[in-house]
């Protein structure tokens, strides 16, 4: 018996829906590699902009999705989940982020708006991952659920970036 049937075996014991746990893990990878994308190229334009003190935030911000997407697939893989075998075949609801950034149209608050959306959508997948496993298995649970409390305060951060708006970042400036 392998490591990924020893996980699969003890989910499918509580009687709840295997498949359906696997589709909403998938689904946040998915999102989480959307968001870490956007991260990246959010932190090249603040480096231009010479906003190194925001850039701080998007570089713990881009750590830490990094990290939620490596320990959730690991237990993705502990429930013998199947990861597609490329990118394009992610199902995912969100537009894609690099779409939304050129040179010539960046703009500081849409992106801040985009990561917002992204943060929230995040937030409402490890919900519903939390909501599935409660009481029914408890390792994956755990692990969601500390990840939902790192996805709320990330966008509680972007979310107060765009409400208090720093004196010091015009987002009126056509590039910005």
């Amino acid at each position: 018996m392998s490591i990924y049937a020893v996980g699969d075996n003890t989910v499918a014991g509580t009687g709840f829906d295997t498949d359906r746990l696997l589709d909403l893990i998938r689904q946040n990878l998915a999102k989480e590699i959307s968001a870490y994308h956007l991260y990246d190229i959010l932190s090249i334009y603040l480096d231009e902009l010479e906003l190194f003190g925001l850039r701080e935030i998007i570089d713990s911000a881009c750590a830490r999705d990094k990290r939620h997407y490596k320990s959730m697939l690991k237990r993705f893989h502990q429930l013998s989940g199947t990861f597609p075998a490329g990118i394009r075949e992610f199902d995912v609801k969100l537009k894609d982020p690099a779409a939304m950034f050129s040179a010539v149209h960046f703009n500081i608050k849409e992106a801040f708006e985009k990561t917002v959306e992204v943060k929230q959508s995040t937030v409402l997948g490890y919900t519903r991952i939390c909501n599935l496993t409660l009481g029914k298995d408890r390792r994956t649970y755990l692990l969601a659920l500390s990840i939902l409390n790192e996805e709320l305060e990330l966008r509680t951060w972007f979310s107060q970036f765009m409400d208090v708006r720093y004196p010091e970042i015009d987002l009126s400036n056509p590039l910005l």
